[in-house]
């Protein structure tokens, strides 16, 4: 009987990151014996009523996992962003329930309190209940800032974990007043909805519009850079007598490492050449036009005395 007992033991704790709950423990091994291995340290208590067995790896996954049986939860937020390849590997275990689940857990975990979480919309990924990449954003904005999920919506777009579509009808569904997550998706939405697939030709409405609005000058719009036959550069809005670059970032198609590698290059040339080059996001743009205004005319009156 004691080595059928070990056996079942060693089945659960194999297919969950070396772990066994309370409850799991007592079936296998009866709550006197499951006590004893508790005492010898044969199981080693790494959450409330969650054990790792002697021995097994200590691990992120055994970390995040440990959190979510921990309150019978979700992995969700920034642990669910890494899971879904969405963010840079950082090590927090969150894990998400109900909101009048009253279940803790030991910190650095973190447990949030969802009213409206869907438990039954989660799905497998990795031997963890993990939000899908959809949910997992709009969750985003309740722990990172607004630049974060910006990049993050890129990076899931340019990788097809999800479509906008989907991100735009559950941030409606969800939406709710007090509810910050999907306040900053809907800004990064509102201000970016426009650029996608079609940068230059609302590049032209937005930036030409801002510069009429503002008494700007006449700017050259996809300007072309070239030296020595050789071509550098494609500027989205220039003023080349004073070499001045007017950038203004897309929503997606400057999320991918490719593409922030290729956009520092390319800047670093034009530098190099003695261009002055300003960078503006769509945000920037369409929420604050007076501003970007502001700074272009400084720097061509800078540029025009220098």
């Amino acid at each position: 009987m004691a080595i059928e007992r070990h056996t079942v033991v060693d089945e659960i704790t194999r297919v969950q990151h070396g772990l066994i709950t309370t409850d799991q423990a007592i079936r296998a091994l009866g709550a006197s014996r499951k006590a004893r291995w508790v005492s010898e340290r044969r199981l080693i208590s790494v959450q409330p009523s969650v054990f790792r067995m002697a021995g097994s790896p200590e691990t992120w996954h055994q970390s995040v996992l440990a959190a979510s049986l921990a309150v019978d939860g979700i992995v969700s937020h920034r642990s669910a962003a890494e899971l879904w390849g969405l963010i840079q590997p950082a090590g927090y275990a969150e894990v998400s329930v109900s909101g009048n689940v009253n279940r803790t857990v030991r910190p650095p975990a973190i447990v949030h309190r969802i009213i409206d979480l869907h438990p039954e919309l989660a799905v497998d990924r990795l031997g963890l209940r993990v939000t899908d990449p959809v949910r997992t954003v709009i969750d985003l904005g309740l722990v990172m800032p607004w630049w974060s999920v910006r990049s993050t919506i890129g990076k899931g777009l340019s990788t097809r974990a999800f479509e906008l579509s989907a991100v735009k009808g559950l941030r409606e569904a969800l939406g709710r007043p007090g509810r910050n997550g999907t306040g900053i998706v809907r800004n990064i939405l509102e201000s970016n909805l426009l650029t996608m697939g079609k940068e230059e030709s609302e590049l032209e409405n937005r930036f030409t519009a801002l510069t009429r609005r503002f008494a700007l000058p006449a700017f050259s719009l996809q300007h072309e850079v070239w030296e020595g036959g050789r071509f550098v550069a494609r500027i989205d809005a220039a003023y080349p007598e004073l070499k001045l670059a007017v950038e203004v970032d897309g929503f997606e198609h400057h999320s991918s490492p490719y593409a922030f590698q290729h956009d520092r290059t390319r800047q670093n040339r034009l530098v190099a050449l003695g261009w002055t080059v300003l960078r503006f996001t769509w945000h920037d743009v369409v929420k604050h036009p007076a501003e970007v205004a502001k700074t272009v005319e400084k720097a061509r009156a800078r540029l025009a005395a220098a």
